[in-house]
């Protein structure tokens, strides 16, 4: 015992501070790729960083210098880990600054035309529904991100800035096959389309169907990291796709559509019924 207290005192606040400091990225890393649902990944760092710690400690407390050499190779091969992992992930990493960094979400423009009035609410949920219905028809691939939060000015500036007032129109045109933006994702917040074009990280999960593409993947990686409805039109099968907390639900009908939005945009089941009156759109 007396041996062991020894050792201790020869810890100094630096060995402290720097042990408390990798524990705690540790914890980051290995939460990060957990809430990626990358078990397997989570898994190995998670035994990688225990062995990688329990020979710092051997090492630095106990002087082990037998050791020594495992341990920088331990720390050469955390590097190039960490390094692979910036790189493969670099997405999900630009996203976590955002949050981080940038607290803006549309300009000016965006905020003075940005409406929560629930008729106009109720009329965009209806475009979408129309313009999702209309492109599925002709196989016309689409990605739309509905915010019923705030979203990082950064991922808008993966895009083209439209600050455009919501209409199904207007989602056709930019899904159009031959429009520059048809391959992106379109943002929108209430009733306004904050940009188009934009880039989204793809999700890592292994779990996911070889038959979903790359728009998919797009559609449930955002939704992984953010509090965000997605919809995914099939450009192969028309298929329309709802997308929530990295969940997906396929062959979306437009009731079933409509009915997710209201909720998104959080339209009350009295005023759902209203507009179950009116038609689609919610207009007469």
């Amino acid at each position: 015992m007396d041996g062991l207290s020894g050792y201790f005192k020869n810890l100094s606040w630096v060995s402290l501070a720097d042990a408390a400091i990798l524990i705690l990225f540790l914890i980051s890393v290995t939460v990060f790729f957990f809430r990626k649902k990358n078990y397997r990944v989570g898994l190995f760092f998670v035994l990688f960083s225990l062995i990688f710690v329990g020979i710092d400690v051997c090492v630095s407390l106990f002087e082990l210098k037998a050791l020594y050499f495992t341990r920088e190779i331990f720390r050469f091969l955390a590097i190039i880990f960490i390094a692979s992992s910036a790189v493969v992930y670099q997405s999900d990493l630009k996203l976590l600054f955002a949050k981080f960094g940038g607290q803006a979400e549309e300009n000016v423009y965006a905020k003075l035309h940005n409406s929560r009035n629930e008729d106009d609410l109720r009329y965009a949920s209806g475009e979408i529904v129309k313009a999702c219905q209309d492109l599925a028809k002709n196989n016309i691939g689409a990605l739309i991100v509905v915010c019923p939060t705030i979203i990082s000015s950064n991922m808008l500036d993966t895009g083209i800035r439209l600050n455009g007032v919501l209409s199904a129109p207007l989602l056709e045109s930019i899904f159009n096959p031959h429009s520059p933006l048809h391959d992106g994702a379109v943002i929108i917040k209430n009733n306004m389309v904050l940009a188009a074009g934009c880039f989204l990280p793809l999700s890592q999960n292994p779990s996911i169907s070889k038959d979903l593409g790359t728009r998919h993947r797009a559609a449930i990686g955002i939704t992984e990291e953010s509090d965000v409805l997605t919809i995914v039109v099939s450009e192969e099968t028309g298929i329309i796709s709802l997308v929530q907390n990295g969940e997906i639900k396929r062959y979306m009908t437009g009731e079933k559509l409509m009915d997710a939005l209201d909720d998104a945009f959080g339209i009350t089941d009295i005023s759902r019924r209203k507009t179950r009156n009116f038609g689609v759109g919610g207009r007469r």
